[in-house]
């Protein structure tokens, strides 16, 4: 055991001095600078997340369901949590640079897999501090309840993600097993992940209907008639996630404790077999990842004469050829913009009953000509373009070979416009997904969604400017593997921070939709983008020399 928990602490030490690295070679002497930045940058998140949290508890407020907002949180850390660890535990337990340095040491294959896996739960409870313990923080101070009740909300946060972190490290693993079997490892290496992230899902429905099954008709009429009756639906997901909300709900110390058991011993149960079952099957994975490969007799056709071809294409042909080919900038930068909003929806239509739904519809018909339905579907889009890397790496990715940029023969404001365009493509994805159910759940007419549409793709491109400015400023063009480009990569949070800022926006002008007409709000947002986007541009074009600085 000792000889993981220090391992752990390397793993740990190792990937943090990677996310600070060689962002600058004066970095002692902007030390200081940084971490007030990094402070300020924090307060500022945690103040925009509080203030949607203190304005959901409100609303919940209202119609005594406010316990709600204790299980949407959880139920929310708990979804963050499986969605990063599918795309992120093949390459941290399996495709780490240090992995041949590791394996001629005296250690035992759980030794190592299970270091790496308290690598992912601590990197997770970082998460947490925003996703969870921030808005549970404000929901304990509203309802004014005392210290004693973040003993519980602390202790459940710890806990809650050690289970679908082991759950989904445990599939990895066993696939991973047969990896020797194959001769392309990028290959491979996608095709798990999409095997995992079908597994996720056919769980969570799994569990779904489970939880269905064991409320008859009569006991679901029932709860649904009770005051913060839907805390008990959201309890069904996941085994610990019931646990955890008794506990944070319970005023008797000892059925506090009793969950808690049950939280820990379904979790501590999970790891010791984890353990054994990594003993006899993570090696297997692990050789094959190093030394299987791609064995293909490449035989090239030379073709005489010359096509012209568009150099903008062909330049945003070469961003798009980078992404997908690679197995790491596809599942970390493409497939999240692409999956994760159809995902989320085929979670709600599964979880959601037909009467339930229909009740949705109903409720969502009757206020079609309000203004704040329009605000809240350019929310949605903003809150999933966070998850589109493709701006905030787009100079990251080329590595050393970055400077290049300097010397083909085309301009370097046009390289950076040619850049942000898959960035502004990917996102364009999200954006019809979002208005089609939308036209579908609300019926929305054509003039709104066209009006909606405008505005986010203002909007969008507006955000891949300004997130290319960031990684120009701050590249990150030393690494030894594609996996720091996209996640030891502290610029991450600058995506979440501009949809964030947008969102609150947003949020801002819904009140005034009260006074005003929606399209006149609609039309000052516009304004104000369109106005960022220009700013930003001119400012590319006149800077386009000073911003390469960096490259080099």
């Amino acid at each position: 055991m000792t000889n993981t928990i220090l391992l752990t602490i390397v793993f740990l030490k190792s990937s943090l001095q990677r996310i600070q690295s060689k962002y600058y070679e004066d970095a002692e002497k902007n030390k200081s600078l940084r971490r007030i930045v990094y402070i300020i940058l924090f307060a500022f998140l945690a103040g925009i997340i509080g203030f949607f949290s203190s304005n959901i508890i409100d609303a919940l407020e209202q119609s005594n369901q406010e316990t709600i907002f204790i299980g949407l949180i959880l139920f929310l850390v708990l979804m963050v949590t499986v969605i990063q660890v599918i795309f992120s535990s093949i390459n941290i337990l399996y495709f780490t640079k240090d992995t041949e340095s590791i394996l001629p040491l005296p250690l035992k294959p759980y030794q190592i897999i299970l270091a790496r896996t308290n690598v992912i739960i601590i990197v997770q409870y970082f998460i947490e501090i925003i996703v969870g313990l921030i808005p549970l923080a404000v929901y304990g101070f509203k309802m004014d309840l005392g210290p004693m009740y973040y003993v519980p909300v602390i202790i459940t946060l710890i806990l809650l993600p050690i289970l679908p972190i082991i759950l989904i490290s445990l599939i990895v693993m066993i696939l991973m097993s047969f990896s020797k079997i194959t001769k392309n490892r990028n290959k491979f290496q996608l095709f798990t992940t999409f095997l995992v992230l079908a597994v996720a899902i056919a769980f969570s429905i799994a569990m779904v209907k489970i939880d269905e099954q064991s409320i008859s008709d009569a006991q679901m009429a029932q709860m649904m008639s009770k005051a913060n009756s839907m805390i008990e639906m959201i309890k069904g997901y996941f085994p610990t996630l019931k646990y955890s909300i008794n506990a944070i709900l319970s005023n008797d110390i000892m059925t506090m404790i009793i969950e808690f058991v049950k939280v820990v011993g379904i979790s501590l149960v999970a790891y010791i077999v984890y353990a054994i079952l990594s003993q006899k099957l993570y090696f297997k994975g692990l050789v094959g990842s190093l030394f299987s490969g791609e064995n293909k007799k490449k035989n090239k056709k030379i073709k005489l004469g010359v096509k012209r071809k568009n150099i903008g294409r062909m330049y945003i042909g070469k961003e798009f050829k980078t992404l997908l080919r690679n197995p790491v900038y596809l599942v970390q930068c493409i497939l999240p913009a692409v999956l994760l909003p159809i995902l989320c929806i085929v979670l709600i239509a599964i979880s959601l009953d037909e009467a339930t739904i229909n009740d949705i519809l109903n409720y969502l018909s009757q206020i079609n000509a309000d203004g704040v339905v329009l605000l809240a579907i350019l929310g949605i889009i903003q809150f999933f373009s966070m998850i589109t890397y493709i701006s905030i790496t787009a100079i990251s990715r080329d590595g050393k070979n970055a400077v290049f940029m300097k010397y083909i023969p085309l301009s370097l404001y046009k390289q950076y416009i040619y850049k942000t365009i898959p960035n502004i493509i990917m996102n364009l994805f999200s954006i019809v997904i979002v208005l089609a159910v939308s036209k579908y759940l609300v019926d929305i007419s054509i003039l709104n969604m066209i009006v909606v549409f405008v505005i986010a793709m203002i909007m969008n491109i507006a955000q891949s400017f300004l997130l290319l400015i960031v990684d120009l400023k701050r590249p990150k063009l030393q690494w030894n593997s594609e996996y720091a480009v996209v996640k030891q990569n502290f610029n991450l949070i600058f995506p979440m921070v501009f949809s964030l800022i947008s969102i609150g926006i947003l949020a801002l002008y819904a009140e005034t939709t009260q006074l005003i007409s929606v399209y006149i709000v609609l039309g000052m947002i516009a304004a104000i983008y369109l106005l960022i986007a220009v700013l930003v541009n001119i400012y590319m074009y006149k800077r386009q020399n000073e911003l390469a600085g960096k490259i080099e």
